[in-house]
């Protein structure tokens, strides 16, 4: 089965009652994706039974049963690790009887085929996917012959939030709010050099916590990735320490995160989950084109309650036409 759904239409909830099923079913499944927090968060919330890991993590337990370990030191690393677990023969205990990818749009046509070599000969399979989310600018893969379910809903984000999507996006693009709660409208805050980023994104929080979030429900979401992003470099804005991943597991492949209440990650590492109360900040761009519009659409539809974006001003002054235009 393949489901090519929009954000907040029950992609991964799908997942983890498949997961769950095929457990209770005395099935062994694997659920495997990109991205490595949406990972870690499934194998957290997921029955024991199965397996839950990224894409690369599969391939480094393939090497890792016979007795190889890839070498992270050279440039190509992640590439030479998928072609080596490729040319080994999958461990009887890395073949599962129900797979599920999520993220698929994440994917490329070459892993979809190396995937399925963990799959027993009468696995289920089902292929999760959102176009809109494609980050990385990989071709659609192809899977023949699969039954293709599409969800159109959005009930995660709040109706202010799907609006203002439904205005940028193209009409191709159909999303549906589904969800019940009406909310605040999304606030824009542009950051110049008279008003700094760092100063617009503390007025966020502010109104945050002005609407009633507490700091645990917020979670601040750079535009940029980790080695870019000036906010990532902070260890605290105003009175409010902030949460940020260190870069560092533990002992059991946990990640490790700094002290902090407010959560902070790249947009790159939060897709796929969500909070009460997204700020979406370091918003910067020349043109509001294909790409830009997906990196928006990530971002924005983390939000379950409330959506605070802090763009720059040229990138904040082109939101406002186009929203505009559509009222």
């Amino acid at each position: 089965l393949r489901v090519v759904g929009t954000a907040g239409s029950g992609k991964t909830q799908l997942a983890l009652a498949e997961y769950s099923a095929a457990i209770a079913a005395g099935r062994r499944p694997l659920y495997v994706c990109f991205n490595r927090p949406l990972a870690d968060h499934l194998a957290h919330i997921a029955p024991e039974g199965g397996m839950a890991c990224t894409f690369h993590h599969l391939c480094e337990r393939v090497l890792a049963a016979h007795g190889e370990r890839p070498d992270y030191a050279k440039p190509d690393a992640f590439d030479a690790l998928i072609a080596r677990a490729g040319e080994l023969e999958v461990p009887d205990d890395l073949r599962f009887d129900s797979i599920i990818v999520d993220e698929g749009q994440d994917f490329s046509a070459d892993w979809a085929q190396q995937l399925w070599r963990h799959a027993d000969d009468d696995a289920r399979r089902i292929w999760l996917e959102d176009p809109m989310q494609n980050l990385y600018a990989r071709p659609p893969i192809e899977l023949p012959g699969w039954v293709t379910l599409r969800a159109h809903s959005n009930f995660r984000s709040p109706r202010p939030v799907v609006r203002m999507l439904q205005a940028l996006l193209p009409a191709a693009e159909h999303i549906e709010a589904a969800s019940p709660f009406e909310a605040d409208e999304v606030e824009l805050l542009a950051y110049d050099a008279a008003h700094p980023l760092t100063t617009r994104v503390k007025e966020a929080i502010r109104l945050c916590f002005a609407a009633g979030f507490h700091a645990q429900d917020v979670a601040i979401i750079s535009w940029r990735g980790r080695e870019q992003s000036e906010l990532l470099r902070h260890d605290r804005l105003g009175a409010n320490a902030l949460r940020s991943f260190t870069g560092q597991y533990d002992l059991l492949g946990q990640p490790e995160y700094s002290g902090g209440e407010v959560l902070i990650e790249s947009v790159y590492r939060f897709k796929g989950q969500s909070a009460p109360a997204v700020i979406l900040a370091e918003i910067d761009f020349e043109t509001l084109d294909e790409r830009t519009l997906r990196k928006l659409f990530v971002g924005a539809t983390r939000a379950m309650m409330k959506l605070v974006l802090v763009a720059s001003e040229r990138a904040a002054a082109q939101l406002r036409d186009k929203l505009a235009a559509h009222p």
